[in-house]
Formats: C-alpha cells, sequence, structure tokens
C-alpha cells in the first residue's frame, strides 16, 4: 500500500530556463531536488527540461555565475524560471595559485583586475589595458608598434635581480611576451601582491605574480559565436619637431654669435659684414642655404599610426565536452614609418569529462608575429638639417647628405628585412578524483614552449657601400610537469583545504647567426650569404632547470577565523653547489569581523575582515653566475711545438663563488577590507614592508686578483608602502548608474646596507657613489651637480665667471665654496626618481542602452620626486662645419645672448665640468575615454543577433605637466632616438551569434 501511494503521488515537470536580463535559453543549468541529490536533470540545448518528481518536492535550479532559486511544485506540471546574473558571485572567486579561492576566505593581499575599464582601448597587450587601474601595479607607456610595456608590482626589490612579475597562465608558469596573447582571450587576471599569497611560486615571486586565466568553454551550451573588430588610428601627444629652415639659420647665428652679430650691441645687433659663408659651416650647409632648400626631415619620417584587430571566438559544449575556440589578427602601424607589427593567434582550449572521476583537457595557443622592416635611424635624422636633403637630383639616395660621417637615415629604412617569430604553448593535464576519498584530487600539467625567432637582413649600404646580409636563428623550448594533490572538506564549523605540489621545469635555448659581407650581386639579398667575401658564423646555447615543492594549507573556522599556510621549496641549477635549494615559507591569518555577534546589528555592514600576513620570497640569480667563466680570447695565443702555427687559448674571465645563494624578500602585510551599504561602497587598505637580504651583487674587487668583480650575496634593501582602493556606486536608478572607482598607492624604497665596510673610519658604512647607491637612500637616488642657473655675457665681462665655463653653459653651485667644481667635493643628492605616489580614478556611466568611461591617471613626485634628467643636445662644438650640428626640437629652449632666460644652456660649448637640468616627471592624464551603446536584444533578435555593440574610444587624449619632453611617463626628454608617446582614436563593434 505505501509503495502504491507514493507512486500515486508523483507526477511529471517540465519547463523552460532563460536568462532573466537577455531572454536567451541556459543550457545545462542544473535542476535537482531539495535535499535528494540522488534525483536531478539539466537542461538542454534549448533551456528545456523535464523531471518526474513528488508533489511535495522543491524544485533548486542552480547555474554557475547565476543566483540560484528554489521552486515548491506543489500542482503545477509546467514551471518556467529565469535565472538572474550574480555578479557578486562571478567577482568572489579568485585564482591564487594552483587553484582558486572565495575572495571572502583570503588572508594575503590579492586583486581581481576589472578588465572592463578600458576594454575598448586601443591596445595590442592586456596590460596596457590595465595601466594605472590596480594599486599597486605599475604598467609603463609603450611607444612603438608591438612594443610590450613594463611591468612592476610595489616597487623595487632587489638591485641586480630580476625586477619584472611572475606570469602565470592557465597555472602553468609563462616565460613568453604578454603581448602574444589575444586580449580578446583572456577571462580574467588575479594580481598576488603580498608573500602570503605569492609564496606558493617562492623562488621567483619576490616582484609580485600576475595569474591569467583564459576564457573555457561551457559544457551543454549551444555553440556561441563572437566577433570583435575595431580601428584605430594616432599621432604624437606632441608636436615637437625639428627645427625649420629659417629657425635652423638662426640657430647658426647664436653658436656664431661672437662674429655674427655685435660686440656692441650686447651680440644683439646683426652683424653687416657677417653671413654665413664666414661661418663653420660646410658645402653642403652652405649650398643648402644659397638654394632656398627647406626640406622637413621629420615629416618624410613620420606617418599616421594605426590599429586594426579582429577576434573571432566559437564556445559551447556538449554534456561531457566543453570548447573554446578562437583567432585573431592585428596589424598595428607605429608613427614613424616601417615601424610595424602583424600578430595572428589561434587558441583551443578543450575539456573532457571522460568519466564521474576523471577530467581531461588542453589549453593551447599558437601566435606568429611579425616584426620585418626598419625605420629610419631616428639619432641620425635628428641630426639632419632643413638645408639638406636625402637624395640628390637624380633621385638617388645621398649616402652623407650633411657632409659629416652620419649616414642618410633613411637608408636603413630601404633595407631588405624580415623579423618573424613562432611561439607555440600548449599544456595538457588530467583530474582524477579519488572516489573512494571525498574532496581528494590528483592533477598532473604538463606544458611545452617552442618560441622561434627568424631574423633576415640585408643592406647594400653596409660595410662600406659593399654590402652586408645576415641571417639569425634562434629558438627557445620550455617544458614543465606538475604534480598537484588537493584535499578539500568541511567538518561542521570547519573547514579544511590542503594543496601539494611537485614540479620541474627546464629551458633550453640556442642561437646561430651567420653573415657576410661584400658582395657583387644585390639580386639574392639575404637568401645566399656564400656569395659574401668575407664570411662569418658564431653560435651559442644554454640550458637551465628548476625543481621544486610546496605545501599550502588553509583552515576556516565559521567563516570568521582564517588560516593560511605555506612552505616552498625551489632548487636552481644557477647557484652554487651548496645552495642550489632555498625554503620560501608564508602564514596568513584572516578575521572577519562583520560576522561577530557584537556587529551583527549593524545593518549597514556588509563585510568587514582584517588580514595579516608574513612571508618569504626568492630572486634567483642568471645561469652560471656562480662558476667560473672560461672563454676562447684571441689574445692569449700558443704554439704547440717548432714551427707550429699560433693558436687561440682560453682565458678565464670571472671567478667563480661557491658560496652564491638565493636572494630572498621578508614582507609582511596588513590590511581590511570592508564592503557597506550592500555593497554601495566597497574597498581594502593594505600596508606593507619588505626586507630583501643577500642582495645579488657584482662587488668590486681589486684587479690584482686577476678579476674586477665577482658575484656575491651583500647587503640589505627596505620597501614600504601603502595602498588604498575605493569602489562606489554614487547613483543606482532603474535606468541609470553611475560607479567610481578610486585606486592610491605610494612606496619607498631604501638601502639599508651594502658592503658594510668603514673605510674613512667615521662609523658609518661606506656608500658606494660609483654605483649610485647610498645608505639611508632610495635605489633611484639622483647624485649629481646643482644647477643654479646660467652663466650670462654679463659674468664674463664682470670677471665673476669661474674659471672653465663660458656665457651659456650651466652656472653649477659650488657647495663648499672652494672656487672650483669637483666631483667628490660639489655633488649632491637632488631627489629621486621615484614618484611619491600614484592615483587612478575611474567614472562609468550607464543609461539604458548607453555606457560612457573614463579614466584619470596620475603619478606625482611631491618636492624632490619623481626626478629625472633633461639632457640637452649632444655637444656639437662650436666649430659646427665639422661636427654632428644636431637639428635640435623646437621644444628646446636653448640659450643665447637674445634668450638670456631660457631655460637650458648651450650645446655648442663644453665647459670643464658639465651637468644636466633636473626636471619633475609630475603629470595628471586623461588616459582613457569610451562610449558605448548595447542595442537592444528585441531588436537583435530579429537579425539573428544575439548581441550588437558598438563603441569609440580615446587614449592619452591630454596631458598636464610640466615636463619638458616627449612623454613625462615615459622619462623621454630630448633623446635622439626615442619615439613619441600616441594619441589614438578608436572605433569598433561586437557582435554575438
Amino acid at each position: 500500500m505505501f509503495v502504491c501511494t507514493t507512486a500515486f503521488a508523483q507526477h511529471g515537470v517540465k519547463g523552460k530556463i532563460v536568462d532573466a536580463g537577455t531572454g536567451e535559453s541556459l543550457v545545462g543549468v542544473n535542476v535537482t531536488v531539495k535535499n535528494e541529490s540522488s534525483v536531478g536533470t539539466i537542461s538542454d540545448l534549448d533551456g528545456n527540461y523535464s523531471l518526474v518528481v513528488s508533489k511535495t518536492a522543491t524544485l533548486v535550479f542552480s547555474y554557475i555565475g547565476y543566483i540560484s532559486q528554489e521552486i515548491p511544485v506543489g500542482e503545477k506540471n509546467m514551471i518556467n524560471v529565469s535565472l538572474v546574473e550574480d555578479s557578486k558571485t562571478l567577482s568572489e572567486v579568485v585564482v591564487i595559485g594552483y587553484g582558486t579561492m572565495k575572495k571572502s576566505d583570503l588572508t594575503g593581499s590579492v586583486v581581481k583586475a576589472d578588465l572592463n575599464v578600458m576594454k575598448d582601448s586601443p591596445n595590442t597587450s592586456i596590460m596596457q589595458s590595465l595601466h594605472g587601474t590596480v594599486a599597486g601595479l605599475q604598467i609603463g607607456q609603450t611607444n612603438s608598434a608591438g612594443e610590450d610595456p613594463s611591468i612592476g608590482v610595489r616597487g623595487q626589490t632587489t638591485i641586480n635581480g630580476s625586477t619584472s612579475p611572475l606570469i602565470i597562465l592557465d597555472g602553468i608558469i609563462y616565460g613568453g611576451r604578454i603581448s602574444d596573447i589575444n586580449p580578446s582571450d583572456i577571462e580574467s587576471i588575479d594580481i598576488l601582491k603580498d608573500a602570503s599569497s605569492k609564496a606558493v611560486y617562492g623562488a621567483k615571486a619576490a616582484n609580485g605574480v600576475l595569474m591569467i586565466t583564459s576564457k573555457k568553454g561551457k559544457r551543454a551550451q549551444k555553440p556561441k559565436i563572437s566577433y570583435s573588430g575595431s580601428w584605430a588610428f594616432s599621432n604624437p601627444t606632441v608636436d615637437y619637431r625639428p627645427l625649420n629652415r629659417e629657425e635652423w639659420m638662426q640657430k647658426v647665428r647664436d653658436i656664431e654669435y661672437e662674429s655674427a652679430y655685435t660686440k656692441e650691441s650686447g651680440y644683439l645687433v646683426p652683424n653687416p659684414d657677417w653671413d654665413f659663408s664666414k661661418s663653420q659651416l660646410n658645402v653642403q650647409q652652405l649650398d643648402g642655404i644659397e638654394n632656398g632648400t627647406d626640406f622637413n626631415w621629420w615629416d618624410e619620417a613620420m606617418q599616421t599610426g594605426h590599429l586594426f584587430t579582429n577576434m573571432v571566438n566559437i564556445n559551447g559544449g556538449s554534456e561531457h565536452v566543453s570548447y573554446f575556440l578562437s583567432g585573431s589578427w592585428t596589424n598595428q602601424r607605429g608613427v614613424v614609418k616601417n615601424d610595424k607589427y602583424k600578430r595572428t593567434t589561434f587558441r583551443a582550449n578543450i575539456d573532457v569529462q571522460a568519466t564521474s572521476w576523471l577530467k581531461v583537457g588542453t589549453n593551447t595557443f599558437f601566435s606568429v608575429l611579425d616584426y620585418s622592416g626598419e625605420s629610419p635611424n631616428m639619432n641620425a635624422l635628428i641630426r639632419m638639417p632643413a638645408v639638406v636633403t636625402p637624395k640628390d637630383a637624380d633621385g638617388e639616395w645621398i649616402t652623407n647628405p650633411n657632409g659629416t660621417l652620419t649616414m642618410n637615415p633613411f637608408l636603413e629604412y630601404m633595407v631588405e628585412n624580415s623579423d618573424k617569430r613562432h611561439q607555440i604553448n600548449t599544456t595538457v593535464y588530467g583530474l582524477v578524483s579519488i572516489p573512494w576519498i571525498k574532496g581528494l584530487t590528483y592533477r598532473l600539467n604538463y606544458n611545452y614552449t617552442l618560441d622561434a625567432k627568424n631574423l633576415y637582413n640585408y643592406s647594400r649600404y653596409e660595410a662600406s657601400q659593399q654590402g652586408e646580409a645576415s641571417k639569425q636563428h634562434d629558438n627557445s623550448s620550455v617544458w614543465l610537469l606538475d604534480n598537484i594533490v588537493n584535499y578539500t572538506n568541511s567538518f561542521g564549523k570547519h573547514a579544511i583545504n590542503a594543496t601539494f605540489v611537485y614540479g620541474a621545469s627546464r629551458q633550453a635555448y640556442d642561437n646561430t647567426l651567420a653573415k657576410g659581407q661584400q658582395y657583387t650581386s644585390t639580386v639574392t639579398g639575404y637568401n645566399d650569404l656564400g656569395q659574401a667575401i668575407i664570411q662569418t658564423i658564431r653560435s651559442s646555447a644554454y640550458k637551465e632547470s628548476n625543481l621544486y615543492q610546496m605545501l599550502r594549507t588553509s583552515y576556516n573556522y565559521d567563516s570568521k577565523y582564517l588560516l593560511t599556510a605555506t612552505l616552498r621549496r625551489d632548487g636552481f641549477s644557477g647557484f652554487a653547489e651548496n645552495h642550489k635549494f632555498g625554503l620560501f615559507p608564508s602564514v596568513g591569518l584572516g578575521w572577519v569581523l562583520s560576522r561577530e555577534a557584537f556587529l551583527s546589528e549593524a545593518e549597514f555592514m556588509d563585510n568587514l575582515k582584517l588580514r595579516a600576513s608574513f612571508g618569504v620570497t626568492g630572486n634567483q640569480t642568471s645561469r652560471y653566475s656562480s662558476l667560473a667563466k672560461v672563454e676562447l680570447n684571441a689574445g692569449s695565443k700558443y704554439v704547440f711545438g717548432d714551427g707550429a702555427s699560433t693558436s687561440i687559448g682560453s682565458t678565464v674571465m670571472r671567478m667563480s663563488n661557491k658560496d652564491l645563494k638565493w636572494e630572498t624578500t621578508a614582507e609582511y602585510n596588513v590590511g581590511i577590507d570592508f564592503s557597506f551599504f550592500k555593497e554601495r561602497l566597497t574597498g581594502s587598505i593594505d600596508f606593507y614592508r619588505a626586507t630583501t637580504k643577500n642582495l645579488l651583487w657584482d662587488v668590486i674587487i681589486p684587479t690584482m686578483t686577476g678579476f674586477s668583480s665577482v658575484r656575491s650575496n651583500v647587503g640589505k634593501l627596505q620597501n614600504t608602502g601603502l595602498e588604498i582602493v575605493l569602489g562606489g556606486t554614487p547613483v543606482k536608478t532603474k535606468d541609470f548608474q553611475w560607479n567610481v572607482r578610486l585606486n592610491f598607492s605610494t612606496n619607498k624604497n631604501k638601502v639599508v646596507s651594502l658592503l658594510g665596510q668603514d673605510t674613512d673610519g667615521d662609523g658609518k658604512e661606506d656608500d658606494l657613489v660609483a654605483s649610485g647607491l647610498f645608505i639611508g637612500e632610495s635605489l633611484g637616488t639622483i647624485y649629481d651637480y646643482e644647477v643654479e642657473g646660467i652663466w650670462q655675457l654679463a659674468d664674463k665681462e664682470n670677471g665673476t665667471i669661474m674659471k672653465g665655463f663660458y656665457p651659456g653653459t650651466y652656472k653649477i653651485k659650488d657647495q663648499n665654496g672652494d672656487g672650483e667644481i669637483t666631483a667628490g667635493e660639489d655633488r649632491v643628492i637632488l631627489g629621486h626618481k621615484e614618484p611619491a605616489y600614484m592615483m587612478g580614478i575611474s567614472n562609468d556611466f550607464s543609461y539604458k542602452g548607453f555606457e560612457l568611461r573614463f579614466f584619470i591617471n596620475t603619478i606625482q613626485g611631491g618636492k624632490n620626486g619623481y626626478r629625472s634628467k633633461i639632457a640637452k643636445p649632444d655637444y656639437i662644438g662650436k666649430s659646427i662645419g665639422n661636427a654632428e650640428n644636431l637639428s635640435w626640437l623646437t621644444a628646446y629652449d636653448y640659450w643665447s645672448p637674445r634668450n638670456p632666460n631660457a631655460k637650458f644652456a648651450t650645446a655648442w660649448l663644453s665647459p670643464t665640468v658639465d651637468t644636466n637640468r633636473m626636471q619633475n616627471r609630475s603629470f595628471v592624464r586623461l588616459q582613457d575615454v569610451s562610449l558605448s551603446y548595447n542595442f537592444d536584444q528585441r531588436w537583435t533578435k530579429k537579425l539573428g543577433v544575439s548581441n550588437l555593440r558598438l563603441f569609440i574610444s580615446g587614449q592619452n587624449l591630454l596631458t598636464f605637466t610640466g615636463w619638458d619632453g616627449w612623454d613625462p611617463e615615459a622619462g623621454i626628454g630630448f633623446t635622439t632616438d626615442s619615439y613619441p608617446v600616441m594619441r589614438t582614436y578608436a572605433f569598433g563593434i561586437d557582435l554575438t551569434f
């Protein structure tokens, strides 16, 4: 009777599950009966499901990234469900190294980058899109096509070691360029900043860790095809240019002012008896002046830059398989002609649930890069005055148009050049869920990376215009194997997660260069080096390996009290035999105050957590640096036997150090995370201090040993900083929302000790002045002469000008008042290169389908920080006919009798002691602005499109600064070989089918 009654109470339920926002069918939604885990199903490709259950049952609809719903069955036979996306859930999970963790359970300083902040910015690298948006993450400016930006995390913790953060791509250490990765393939980037979080990577983690995760497909989802395309054009952010004809001729008069102007007028009235033929100009320059030549070398070398990108991806899956396939093509052209970059990428991320306990998959991508083409030589171009031209009357290139040793800058532009690079990066894995132990898994990762570079070059103007060709092949390969055991379980209010890793990696590199000079035929170019009269070849190779083990344990009691402890052991082949391995421990504690009873009535408080951590990370030396180095030396020759020919011998070039060991950084971090008013106000504050000891340094030793230096461990360096992140939603209505986010960071480093020597007996440790290192000062200390003006004509006339100086040269302050300028007595600390603080502010406005974003970035140096030298043009000598005669930029405000209050000194007079003026690089920049429109899906579905979005954007639109030069952030002043930073405008489209 009981069985019959039960059967009678059950009936069928069916329905359709869709996204509440888009109305699109959701595939693979879990439909289960509450408290009955054995009963359930998943939605099919159209979002439909059906199930036979009891009328008293409650159905639970759950899907990753959506808020779960519970619906009682009762008498209903049809239950349709609209699931609401849970953005909070998506942002709570962060990648922490060999696994993931809820943000609420973290004890360390880990931040998930907001990839939406500048997603419409025209960048070739995802890191450029994060520029200034993450506290403690420093991303440098770029000014050439395909360039990888510099990356730093929390300042500098080393003097001679690597300063780059460790890159982890899909759980695997990645040694390639981030710019080689298609930005649209990236799902998330998490930055591990403190020792507690980054200690899992021990040896290479002293400079922070970037966890990059690529996109994955979804099981039981019908295929989705997405396309994103954009076009951008760019020009320099500033309008500096070399002097034109009239400006250059005026510069010549200023150089020759003692004869070009009358002395009686104070060299202000032109001398009627002087003309350019009486100057030091050479024949080419004089002819150009007489012929009225006014050639614009700058315009000839420059162009409007562009960036064109196309990205397509397909993702989906069946019940047991998920896939994400993508391809992209990028074509970038810089503002300097022939500064080109092309990138083609392919990716396949595939996961297969082979059995209930085994999952296998692969993450593989392939990139093809093309940097072919040589740009005009900027160093030579800036030296060409407007009165000479690059071609003669017959249209042939002139080798030395300025009549000097400087070659025509466009000869490099005319070479045959092929620079192509390929990278394949593949990871295969297997994940086993141990059936008889709940929560225990084993994962095996194998990664292989191959980088190949082929650089071919031919120029008929090299080798004294007899032609030179070369072919260079570089190959770098890395294999890595990780064994990862993880155990996760909970017991009442107790939760534990333990991870053990045992792994190894090896890197190999080889290089071959073949070169030929003096060709009788230019037909074959670099394709037949055998035609060269002079042929040379050289090659090199190396190998290095790492071995590592790691154990991490996380404990959680009632989601209130958190503990994470890690121990990593690293070995590297480059260290001495007795110090190849290093231990790197860490511990982190967390206390979630908002879950305590005494704060339970604070309804405005969503979350309040305190964190504290301490740990040790490492920085490894370069390969072979602990070993003696022996090289073939043409200067060491031997004769073996009477009458034998001379043989080249070998020389010991470097001293070994059997005690060379790991550079280690010990760091503590205290922080607080908070969220108030239903997440209308969120933020975090972190304070940290890191101390690095056993610094890797080439110590100078007496030359009587036969060597000049030896790689050693010395000194101590301290790094301190504060980071503040605030986010808020000031306005939120049905149709309009305003989100604002601010990040602020400050960092200071200090040299605590160096060699420990006190040679002058003053009780203080010696500074390393020649290396620019000072006890108690930062690594970026600027030690130089102090400029207090420019010597004037009146100083020469009244005899007050210091010996060895001339009118128009910098007036250097005599610090000790002895009447002369000396390096030992008159140089002082003028400031520091490091900034006082960095700050970024982003604002997002959304109204119905419109979204407006703008981001302001600023770096401030304070009184004496963020300073750099503004180098004047190279000394050209007063006898300009025999010198290079630089054609200076219009921005260079140089001294002359008619311009006595100039910013900068002359460049034609060389005083006994010379220096450069210092400037503050502080700036405020409107870095990114974008406006987009998402079309209503009720309209796009009629076109067979599930999503359609158009956008326009601008980058580096406005910069407010007192810096003279190309760009304050890049530190580029008037250097002759640099490219300007670009201002860019873009528009694009996003489509999903």
